[in-house]
Order: C-alpha cells, then structure tokens, then sequence
C-alpha cells in the first residue's frame, strides 16, 4: 500500500480504536500496520473500557466512534479525556452525518471527523495529520461549525435579552406553567388569585411575543429560559 500523502512524524503516532464494530476496528488496525509512522496501541468496544485505556495507555490520537454500547458515548469519553488533561487528540469516526453531530463534536473538543465509508487511505492520512497537530475537516464541515456558532450567539444574545425584561414572578410562573399546571393550580401554589396570575401571563406572551401558552412555553425553551427535559 502506498504511504499516505500527509506529514510523516519522527515518532510512531499510538493509536487507541474506540469502535464496537469488529469490520471497522479492522479497517483501522490496517490503516496502523502498513502505514509508516502509526502504531496500534489498542482497541475497545465501549466508552467504559475506553476511558480506562485512555488512563493507562495514554494513547497520541483516539479514533472513535460516537455511537457506542452501553452508558458511556463516544462523546462522553471525548469530554472526559479533554476534562483530565489526558493530552490524546481525536479523531471521530462515525456513520452521523447530521450537523448536530457534527457540532456536538467539535464543541466537545475532537481534533477530526470522518465518515464511516472513508476508505484506509484516507483513515492513515488523517490520524498522520492529526498526530502532527493539524485538524481535520472539511471546508463544509468548518462551515456548519461556524454557523452553528453564529447561531447559538444570537440566540444567547436573544435570551439574555427576553430573560433581563421579565420579572421574578414571571419567571415562576412561566416555570410553573412550562409543567403543565393550570391558572388555578399556579394560583394555589404561589397565593395569589386566578385572574392576577392570567395578568402576570399576558405580559409574558407580549414579552415572549407569543399568543399562547404552547407558543410561550415552546419558545422559553427554545431560548433557554425554562428546560422541558
């Protein structure tokens, strides 16, 4: 096999496959073994083992991917190794190609992201890359990023803005109302009467500029206001 057109480090870059798939951790064990300047230095099936690999080895660069067995996701095990410091690079390699993913990806700190259907070439050149320092994404990919940015700029700019205009009342209210309860019932919960709690909510749909209580509970979520979860 041809050695991959990118940097060629002075050292072996250890790699640590974090995949359940056994076809895909085959793909990148060859990638490891017939290009010059990688090295296999172990491969798990769940974020659990994973981390505890990532401890002990202390592996240069991570491929992993985000859909993982058990409790500990792909993206868990990129928080934690970023949270302690471990010092591993990251490249994800995942069948997720939605933006969410993408974004959630980089917000978490990894240093690459490929398909699940690049070939081993392009596997090799990407942990070389990723092993000299360089990242590792698409123009397009670096576009969503930057726009997914912009956009949750806005829409803290947004809600800071609609959270400084309503009152501490308000905000116990809409909470109250986000739960589902009733005029009467968040009348009864914080003592006062129906029709001074349907006021306090009038000024919440202008302010929210929404006409009712779906609408406002719908767009205090989307604001980051009251959280539905």
């Amino acid at each position: 096999m041809a050695t991959p057109s990118g940097p060629e480090p002075s050292f072996d870059v250890r790699v640590l496959v974090v995949e359940d798939h056994p076809v895909l951790r085959g793909v990148v064990r060859l990638a490891c073994e017939h290009t010059p300047g990688l090295a296999l230095a172990g491969e798990v099936a769940t974020g659990e083992e994973a981390v505890e690999l990532c401890r002990s080895l202390l592996p240069d660069v991570i491929v992993l991917d985000l859909a993982l067995p058990g409790r500990v996701q792909g993206l868990d095990v990129a928080r934690t190794v970023r949270a302690e410091g471990l010092g591993a690079r990251i490249l994800v390699l995942t069948g997720r190609t939605d933006e969410q993913a993408l974004f959630d990806a980089i917000r978490a700190g990894v240093d690459g992201y490929l398909e699940k259907t690049a070939g081993v070439r392009f596997i090799a050149d990407a942990l070389l890359r990723i092993g000299a320092g360089e990242r590792v994404f698409t123009p397009e990919q670096e576009r969503v990023a930057v726009s997914e940015l912009g956009r949750l700029a806005r829409q803290a700019r947004e809600s800071s803005g609609v959270r400084s205009s309503l009152t501490e009342r308000e905000l116990e209210i809409l909470e109250l109302v986000s739960h589902g309860l009733t005029v009467k019932q968040v009348a009864s919960r914080i003592g006062l009467s129906p029709r001074t709690v349907e006021t306090h909510i009038s000024k919440l749909y202008r302010k929210l500029g929404v006409r009712n209580r779906v609408q406002a509970v719908s767009r205090a979520a989307a604001l980051g206001i009251v959280d539905l979860s």
